[in-house]
């Protein structure tokens, strides 16, 4: 009897001890796909790391989420535009072949968005999705073979100086105390005297030192009122 407990005693403990190495094993074996799914997910060696802005990278970091704009891998070839005779058959080609091709191949990463609740925002001129969402969004977008690049969606502020205040010259006729060299240089008073003096002339003027407000420019000016 004893040497049937020291027996069976022995083959527990090879049960039990091939048990864990087993258990180990699996245990490493999963940490290892773990590690892998994780590192291609960030690798930047992966296919779709090289279509993904750095902008993007950086604002989704951390769980963050930022607007980027998916462009589709397959843009309207519009150079068959420059075959047609005039310039509203032009337009109409342009614009239906950008809209159809949007329509065609935006529609199941429409779908793909719509079915996850991601907001987004669909363009035509440029065939490209603005999305909102993280980074995990960003690479999915990417790995697609329809999909380009992904491109960031910086807010960009162009802080502009307050404009002066518009200052009204007089009611009063005001006449030049003097006369410019450049008008006697480009003989205009010899075109006067042939009787050349504007009549029916638009001018166009695009100095920003021009005073539109002068009472010899603002009767003539024809956006004024």
């Amino acid at each position: 009897m004893n040497s049937n407990c020291v027996s069976t005693s022995s083959r527990l403990r090879i049960f039990l001890g091939s048990f864990l190495i087993i258990a180990a094993g699996i245990a490493v074996v999963g940490a290892i796909g773990s590690s892998r799914r994780v590192i291609q997910r960030i690798e930047p060696d992966a296919p779709q790391a090289g279509k993904i802005a750095r902008w993007v990278i950086e604002h989704t970091a951390n769980g963050q989420q930022a607007e980027f704009l998916v462009v589709l891998a397959d843009q309207a070839d519009l150079r068959p535009a420059a075959a047609l005779a005039t310039k509203g058959e032009k337009g109409r080609f342009v614009h239906d072949t950008l809209w159809d091709k949007a329509q065609t191949t935006q529609a199941p990463v429409l779908q793909w968005l719509r079915e996850r609740g991601i907001e987004h925002r669909s363009f035509y001129i440029v065939n490209a999705i603005l999305v909102k969402g993280s980074r995990e969004i960003a690479e999915a977008l990417a790995a697609r073979p329809d999909v380009a690049r992904v491109e960031g969606n910086p807010h960009i502020q162009n802080p502009l100086p307050a404009p002066g205040g518009v200052v009204e010259s007089s009611s009063q006729s005001q006449k030049p105390e003097t006369i410019e060299p450049g008008i006697a240089y480009t003989h205009a008073p010899a075109v006067w005297a042939l009787g050349f003096r504007g009549q029916g002339i638009t001018v166009a003027g695009a100095d920003t030192g021009e005073r539109w407000t002068h009472n010899a420019l603002k009767p003539h000016y024809r956006g004024w009122n």
